[in-house]
């Protein structure tokens, strides 16, 4: 018997203080009150009856107390809070419930109809239930969510009402389950602790990097409870959006959509701008078939884009997973940049700068030029120009020369090939630079963070610098002594250097995964719901985006890859004592006693 409430030793206490004041009220002799009578002869008879009920009213007494003190005893159990089980089975319990996006699959009455749950994590509920039911008393349990971030809900305690209401509130969240961090997590809380034991509650749809757990779970006894029974599903994998270079006012959209059907499945998918369909396409999906499409040259007023996939009669639902149905993205902003060109005349470079409508350009004379000019500005360009104090923007410069080079000029290089690109870069983005034809170029020498965007025999020429929230590039040939401005990649180059300066490269990312860490700015989180949201001012698309998420079948069994000295999982069935709270039966009893009580009190019984 185990000792919730108050320990043994306090309950003995109490009990015999307040048992010896209930008895020392009982043993108080009776005063009678004094009555004057003309004669006594007339009670004679009476004091005879009373004489010879003496000791049936003693022990009539003696009842009363017996019950009072049952009664007392009762109280006092019920407030030690008495609970059947033995230390030598109490178990150390971390009770991993799933909540990820899977979890939200509308198949939860599949497994036990009677249960009428919804959906899995309905049913993972219902189980984590049953299981906190079936621990012994003794034992002491903690409840911890399985998504991108498992934190524990509560911390340990014995009590199953506790435990059961923070299952109530465990919700399903957008985001797929870390489940590496969360044995980590457990691993660490049963450290030190008797008997401990992980237990699983789930449908096996977990993410785990390159496919390896390499979590020391020894001495951890491991359990699994699979949830879940549908295995087929359709959803939306991938969904991104750009706006074309050359026209910043169409856009391309790629769509992926993965099914795991085992026969042919057909469906709708209808892309949609502001809630308007703007492209919409019957799709017949092969068995297991991943299908990718590009919708190209789409236009239109309005950001925000939607895919969506519906069935293709409305006669069944589409599948059990609705979640991944749907998939957001955001479309690039065009942006307006103000440009100063700081030349003594260049037609080529003036006629790039002008192809795009994004740009916003003004020209002055190198002679012409001081810090004042650069107040209204966003970006400077230098042509055959390097004033002596770095202008505190971002800027591009063409062959700089002499002292105010932002790089330092370690030589010349006649007629240079070059032989390497960052291909990563933002500059090189849709460039070929490899066969570029140079007459002379200067070779630069690099500081810690520069980054030799292209080279001659790793000679950089091209050279780019992000330093203090201020981008620099610089190129070390003139264009006049080049072929670069009578190909098409050199407006290109140049819109890539300008886009780079206010930040359009990191705008290509059109949609954000849930779970995963998000910087807008100064700001940094983590979404775990899919949509549209607005962060700092600015607005993001948030999708699931997570195979393992979609592929919805559930596992059986729970198979962890280099888990080290662990226990393999088992089945749940237990040999634990039940968890049974008597409490509620005690404080039940007492109030039966004083019904008892106040019925023999009426019939005279017990006094």
């Amino acid at each position: 018997m185990i000792f919730e409430g108050i320990a043994l030793q306090i309950l003995g206490g109490a009990l015999a203080i307040s048992g010896a004041a209930l008895a020392a009220l009982y043993l108080l002799k009776l005063r009678r009150k004094r009555v004057e009578v003309p004669s006594s002869l007339l009670w004679q008879r009476v004091l005879r009856d009373t004489q010879s009920s003496a000791l049936l009213r003693r022990l009539r007494r003696l009842l009363s107390l017996l019950i009072q003190l049952a009664l007392l005893l009762f109280l006092l159990l019920a407030l030690a809070d008495p609970r059947f089980g033995r230390r030598d089975r109490a178990r150390t319990v971390v009770l991993l419930v799933d909540t990820s996006a899977s979890m939200q699959t509308e198949d939860g009455a599949g497994m036990r109809p009677s249960a009428h749950a919804t959906t899995r994590m309905e049913e993972a509920k219902l189980e984590a239930k049953r299981i906190v039911r079936g621990l012994s008393g003794d034992s002491s349990a903690m409840i911890v969510s399985l998504d991108a971030h498992p934190a524990p809900v509560g911390g340990f305690t014995r009590s199953a009402d506790e435990l059961e209401r923070q299952i109530d509130a465990l919700k399903a969240t957008d985001a797929p389950a870390d489940l590496v961090t969360a044995l980590h997590l457990a691993r660490d809380a049963v450290h030190g602790q008797s008997s401990p034991t992980l237990i699983l509650v789930g449908d096996g749809a977990w993410s785990v990097p390159n496919g390896v757990v390499d979590v020391d779970l020894s001495g951890i006894d491991l359990r699994f409870a699979s949830i879940g029974s549908a295995t087929e599903n359709v959803g939306i994998t991938g969904f991104s959006v750009r706006r074309y270079q050359a026209n910043r006012t169409a856009y391309e959209v790629l769509v992926e959509v993965e099914s795991t059907f085992d026969a042919e499945k057909k469906l709708v998918l209808d892309l949609l701008q502001e809630g308007e369909v703007v492209q919409t396409e019957k799709i017949a999906l092969k068995p297991n078939e991943i299908f990718r499409r590009s919708y190209s040259n789409l236009s239109g007023e309005g950001a925000r884009l939607e895919a969506r996939l519906r069935p293709d009669s409305d006669a069944q639902p589409l599948d059990l997973f609705p979640l991944d149905d749907r998939a957001y993205a955001l479309l690039p902003s065009r942006q307006s940049l103000r440009v100063l060109l700081v030349s003594s005349g260049n037609l080529f470079l003036e006629g790039a700068l002008l192809l795009d409508e994004n740009i916003k350009l003004s020209k002055i004379a190198p002679g012409s030029y001081g810090p004042q000019a650069l107040d209204q500005v966003d970006a400077v360009i230098f042509d055959r120009f390097a004033p002596t104090t770095p202008p505190e923007k971002n800027a591009l410069y063409l062959r700089p020369e002499g002292s105010g080079s932002p790089f330092e000029i370690a030589g010349e290089l006649a007629s240079p090939v070059i032989t390497d690109v960052a291909a990563g870069h933002p500059l090189t983005r849709w460039v070929t630079l490899k066969d570029l034809n140079i007459g002379r170029a200067s070779r630069f020498r690099l500081q810690p963070g520069d980054v030799a965007v292209a080279s001659a025999s790793h000679d950089p020429i091209v050279v780019a610098r992000d330093r203090a929230g201020r981008k620099t590039v610089a190129m070390g040939f003139e264009l006049g002594r080049t072929d670069l401005p009578l190909r098409v990649a050199f407006p290109v180059l140049i819109v890539n250097a300008l886009d780079w300066f206010v930040g359009a490269d990191a705008s290509l990312k059109s949609s954000f995964s849930t779970g995963k860490p998000v910087r807008i700015g100064n700001s940094r989180f983590t979404p775990m719901r899919v949509g549209f949201q607005q962060i700092g001012g600015e607005w993001i698309a948030v999708n699931l985006q997570s195979r393992e998420e979609s592929r919805i079948r559930p596992s059986r069994t729970l198979t962890l890859n280099r888990v080290i000295a662990s226990t393999p999982p088992s089945s749940m069935a237990t040999n634990w004592i039940p968890r049974r709270e008597i409490w509620a039966s005690l404080v039940l009893a007492a109030l039966l006693l004083s019904l008892v009580e106040w019925w023999t009190y009426q019939r005279r019984i017990t006094v």
